[in-house]
């Protein structure tokens, strides 16, 4: 049988660049529980990309309401550890459970 892994906590870095050369970051922090909540309810799939899935619309919602970027492409980078450009700081923007910095 096997053994069931408990997911940790997920920090999802979201890079938006825009077409104007500008680029803005945004990490959202993806707490282990929510993503057993969701694959419980959702497709079993892994871990970074139910974080990123989670994470992308929080994102979204601050690359949209900037509108210094226009058109944009976005990346992501994963880590279970906090980058130290947060560690004292606290999210500016928090939604439910997740919790967001602008980098």
């Amino acid at each position: 049988m096997a053994s069931h892994r408990t997911a940790g906590d997920v920090y999802v870095q979201v890079t938006a660049s825009g077409l104007s050369g500008r680029a803005k970051s945004v990490l959202v922090l993806v707490p282990g529980k929510i993503i057993e909540e969701y694959r419980i309810h959702g497709k079993k799939i892994d871990d970074q990309s139910i974080a990123r899935e989670l994470a992308d619309p929080l994102a979204s919602y601050v690359f949209t309401h900037r509108d210094t970027l226009g058109k944009f492409e976005v990346e992501h980078w994963f880590s279970t550890t906090p980058p130290p450009e947060i560690e004292h700081d606290s999210p500016e923007l928090t939604r439910g459970e997740l919790k967001a910095w602008l980098l």
